[in-house]
Order: structure tokens, then sequence, then C-alpha cells
């Protein structure tokens, strides 16, 4: 009588063949307890690439970042944990986003529009500005190919509202934060940012400390800038940076967009299963990739062996 076995397959890939190893370990029988090792080779080649370090942009990337005219801004952000981008988008598209805010949120009990978290695939601008080749390149550089939607929300402001305190993003990460960004927002600037206007105020640097700010900091910002700049650009910060808000004394509305950007094996904020065939349908594979579609976690049982390429993609990608 053959003796009951637990089977567990491991993943290990080797270079240049790759292989799938699978641990067997009978559960009894004349050697119980001993681990033995069955070794497949993958019928063809496709190596891992190394790890992009944090502050580089890879080879790949080069040549879109300096065809946009970020290069510049992709080293501010790995050295300040932010960074502006003006004209991210023609002025009608920048109008247009910001009508579809104003009457798209909902109404609320104090009677003002205020904010809404889901919004994909309520009016098509929405995608676009997701979409965009400036954010997405920059979301690129800071998270990684292959990265994830993690949520796209638009809010409010007006004259009276109070300031929010200093945060980093990745607030549920516990410290040391990853010395790899996980987290990247893009901040649509519907309405001039100044620090009298509400602007998002940031202390440079505070990507590097790889911790959250504490009561002292928070009470002491002293280092804080403004992150002051005309209506149509994008603010963009690291999800380690401390950031806040500065209270706006000025009527009128301030109207923002975020729309922030996973590494691949992060969760979303939020789901979009109810919409997600139509939208990789209208928007084709980058909209795909960024609700995960294109990496190896998305299928269900996936097989190693003949899903061997989109594993190693995936790979390469949480590495960039």
């Amino acid at each position: 009588m053959t003796a009951p076995i637990l089977e567990i397959e491991v993943q290990v890939w080797h270079t240049p063949k790759p292989t799938l190893t699978t641990l067997i370990k009978p559960t009894h029988g004349e050697v119980p307890g001993s681990v033995y090792e069955q070794t497949h080779e993958i019928g063809h080649e496709m190596p891992y690439a190394a790890t992009v370090p944090p502050d580089e942009i890879s080879s790949e990337l080069m040549p879109v970042v300096e065809a946009l005219g970020l290069v510049d801004n992709c080293r501010q952000l790995a050295s300040e944990g932010y960074t502006i981008i003006e004209n991210a988008a023609d002025p009608e598209f920048v109008a247009r986003l910001r009508n579809t805010i104003l009457e798209t949120l909902p109404t609320n009990d104090a009677g003002s529009k205020r904010t809404e978290l889901v919004v994909l695939g309520k009016d098509p601008v929405y995608a676009e500005a997701l979409l965009n080749p400036k954010v997405m390149a920059m979301a690129e550089f800071s998270v990684g190919r292959g990265n994830l939607i993690g949520s796209l929300i638009p809010t409010i402001r007006y004259n009276g509202d109070p300031a929010l305190d200093l945060h980093a993003d990745q607030a549920m990460f516990p410290e040391p934060l990853p010395a790899h960004n996980m987290m990247l927002t893009a901040c649509w600037v519907m309405d001039e940012f100044t620090m009298e206007g509400g602007a998002t105020r940031i202390v440079p640097g505070t990507n590097r400390h790889l911790r959250h700010p504490t009561e002292k900091d928070v009470a002491d910002d002293s280092g804080a800038i403004a992150t002051e700049c005309p209506a149509g650009s994008v603010v963009v910060w690291d999800g380690r940076v401390w950031h806040g808000n500065y209270a706006r004394a000025i009527d009128g509305e301030r109207v923002v967009l975020h729309a922030t950007y996973y590494r691949l094996i992060m969760r979303p904020t939020h789901d979009y299963s109810d919409i997600a065939d139509e939208l990789v349908e209208t928007y084709g594979k980058p909209m795909s990739t960024l609700l995960g579609r294109e990496d190896y976690m998305y299928k269900k049982g996936p097989d190693a062996v003949n899903d061997s390429d989109v594993f190693i993609t995936t790979m390469n990608n949480a590495r960039s």
C-alpha cells in the first residue's frame, strides 16, 4: 500500500533555465518526516531581472520619461518625496474633469458636496485622468511596472475648512517602512494651489525617514512647504513622505482628484470587479494592468509550469 503524502509546490526559479521544485513530505511510511524534492525544468529560458534600486530609472522607462520631460521630476520624487507636474493635460480636459466632479458628487447632509469614494466608471474623464501618460510614467518609476489602481477619490474643500494633520499614506505599514515605495498619490489640481487656498503641504525628504510622523512631528511642522502650483498641475507624492494640507481661508472651491497607484503585490483599496470587464473593453491593456488582470495572481489556480511566462513577467515587474 502506497503511503499517503502531503505535496506542497514551492516555486523556486533558477536562471538561465527556470525550474519548478515540488516538495513532497510523506505523512507516514518508511521515512516519516523526510522531505523529497522533485525538480521539473520549464521548457524555455526566461530569466529573472535584477531588482531596480529605489532611486533608479530603469533602462526601459528612461526613454519614456525623457520624451515626456519627467527626468527631473523622477529625481525630485526620489530625493524629496514629491514633485509637481505642470501642464499635465490640456486646459479643456482639466475643465471637464472639474465640472464633472462638481456635477456628480453627492450632496451631504450639510448641503455641500465633499467627496465620493468610488467614481471610476461613472464618467470617462476619471479613467482618462487615471491613464494620463505623464502620471502613469511617474507611477512606474515610483511603484514599478504592473502597478495597480489603489483608489480614485475626488474631494471639494470650502472656505473655513480646517487643515489636515501631517501623515504618511502608507499608514497600514509597520516601521521601518520599505526602502522601495509601495504607494504613489497623484493629486490633480483644478484650482490654483496656494497656502491660503488650502494647498497640500509636504515636509520634503521625510520619505527617507522610513517611519510615520510622531505626535511631536505633527505638532511642529516647521519644515512643511505649500505645494503651490497652477490649475492643470498634478502634485505627486511618495507613500512615505509626511504631508497634509493647509486650512482654506478664501472663498470658492478647492477641487482635486486623488489617484493612487500601488505596487502589484498590494491589495487595492476599492473593488472594481463589477465594472472591470467594461473598463478593460473600453481602455484595453493599460486598464487591465491597473486592475491586476495581467499578473500571475489574478488567475485562480494558476499553473506555474504552463503559465511560466506570466509568472516570471509578474515577478520581474514586482522588482522594477
